[in-house]
């Protein structure tokens, strides 16, 4: 590929030209656009542009692509792996002007959006004509749809209604030749050719920019029951995990919260949390369209968690009491950057039933290597987020035990089943670690692919593969 450059003060000044004076920013104003939410990253971008419109957007890519400046896409800036971060002076596209609902289409179940749209508001949205965009990030009330889009996003309703991928119906998007590609539409079936879209879904910010998306919607359920479940052991959430999915009940979410992370919550925000004794908590929650049908699957439920040895059970029908109930899981990774502020967090996940041993080798890696894991995330599943705290541990001693503790812990992701990253992506800290999941052949084909859409490989580069 040709040798890219940041951009020289000619350069950004003909660029800013492009979307305004108003809407490009650079040095100390741009400190907000030199990270995501990804640890200890950050780099400062040549300039940040904010264009308004497609057009602008295309304006963009085919200056920087005839010039050889690296451009960055951004949503919001809250991934994890560093997707978003502006290395070797890059310039930031962000999207965050593009924030419109162009159509909530009630006759087809689906909507029309921007990429800047923020995915709880389009959840909102929809909420009022009775229907439901199911993909819930737990950063869904700052992240946006482009940014759901870009890393194929999961979240805690996966176990019933899957993910990003499954509700993207159409695309458009610009190349980094400048050039305008649309593909599928209000459609529920689509084989014309190559499914262009779906890989797009996922790359990255590597391939395109999505400038607008149609997604399908679902009717909103009428009931909804939550239920925290209490286990006198980690094996014994585990197994009731892979228990509900023999008997073929299908929850909407089931989440993992290890009993340490629950007793950390309760010390550090005051609150009053139930069952501290409990060596692992699960929520599950549950929709139905009649209340019999929706408390039947809760008895049921009930009685596989009894067998398993729970220590109590405890369940919200009211919202109020199922916001109070999901406190915890949503509070944890921001405690426990509050308890450690350097941690290293990986996305890993394996068969479901497979869990407790993953959770076990995760534990004993961070014996060996002298550091405290803590694990919580998305049992049903199969993905746990594995975070490993730096807590006092003197910089040398902390950076010797990652370099080691990191790879061990994603091939015994592998080992199991299962895959490196499951929804944060591989962004530019996982890149090196892709041949511990992917193989030569497969990574060979994913570098032609990014070949074909981006030849001078200005698209985010050094990002995903």
């Amino acid at each position: 590929m040709p040798e890219l450059h940041s951009p020289n003060d000619a350069q950004i000044a003909k660029l800013v030209m492009i979307v305004g004076e108003e809407f490009a920013i650079s040095g100390d104003a741009a400190i907000d656009y030199t990270h995501d939410e990804t640890p200890d990253l950050s780099e400062l971008p040549s300039v940040v542009l904010k264009p308004a419109d497609e057009a602008e957007i295309v304006a963009i890519m085919r200056y920087a692509n005839s010039e050889l400046i690296p451009i960055v896409p951004r949503g919001l800036g809250t991934g994890v792996a560093g997707g978003a971060v502006p290395l070797d002076g890059a310039v930031v596209l962000s999207v965050e002007r593009l924030d419109k609902i162009i159509e909530i289409d009630t006759d087809n179940l689906m909507v029309v959006t921007q990429p800047g749209v923020i995915t709880q508001n389009l959840q909102n949205a929809v909420k009022g004509f009775g229907l439901m965009y199911p993909p819930d990030p737990a950063s869904r009330d700052d992240c946006s749809i482009g940014g759901n889009i870009s890393t194929n996003a999961g979240g805690m309703s996966a176990v019933r209604y899957g993910i990003t991928r499954d509700y993207v119906k159409g695309l458009r998007a610009v190349l980094p030749s400048g050039e305008v590609i649309t593909y599928g539409g209000k459609l529920v079936k689509n084989v014309m050719g190559y499914d262009i879209l779906h890989t797009i879904i996922g790359s990255e910010g590597t391939l395109a920019i999505v400038t607008e998306a149609t997604l399908k919607l679902l009717p909103l359920p009428k009931y909804h029951i939550d239920m925290l479940v209490g286990f006198k052991t980690v094996k014994a959430a585990a197994e009731a995990v892979s228990e509900i999915i023999r008997r073929k009940i299908v929850p909407t979410a089931i989440e993992f919260i290890e009993g340490d992370i629950v007793r950390i919550i309760a010390e550090k925000s005051g609150k009053d949390i139930p069952m501290l004794d409990a060596a692992a908590h699960l929520i599950i929650s549950l929709d139905a369209d009649a209340d019999a049908e929706a408390k039947r699957q809760c008895c049921e439920l009930g009685d596989i968690a009894l067998e398993l040895g729970a220590i109590d059970i405890l369940v919200a029908d009211t919202k109020h009491l199922q916001d109070k109930m999901w406190e915890p899981r949503l509070a944890s990774r921001d405690i426990l950057r509050e308890v450690s502020p350097t941690i290293m967090s990986e996305d890993v996940a394996v068969p479901r039933a497979r869990l407790p041993e993953l959770w076990e080798g995760a534990r004993k890696l961070g014996e060996k290597y002298g550091v405290r894991v803590l694990s919580f995330g998305h049992a049903g599943d199969g993905n746990l987020h594995v975070d490993a705290l730096k807590d006092d541990l003197p910089d040398d001693v902390w950076e010797s035990a990652m370099e080691r503790y990191v790879p061990e812990l994603l091939k015994l992701a592998i080992d199991l089943g299962g895959t490196i990253t499951a929804e944060h992506g591989i962004g530019f800290v996982k890149r090196k670690y892709l041949p511990i999941g992917v193989g030569e052949a497969e990574r060979d084909l994913m570098a032609r692919i990014k070949h074909a859409f981006d030849p001078n490989g200005i698209l985010n580069p050094r990002k995903a593969i």
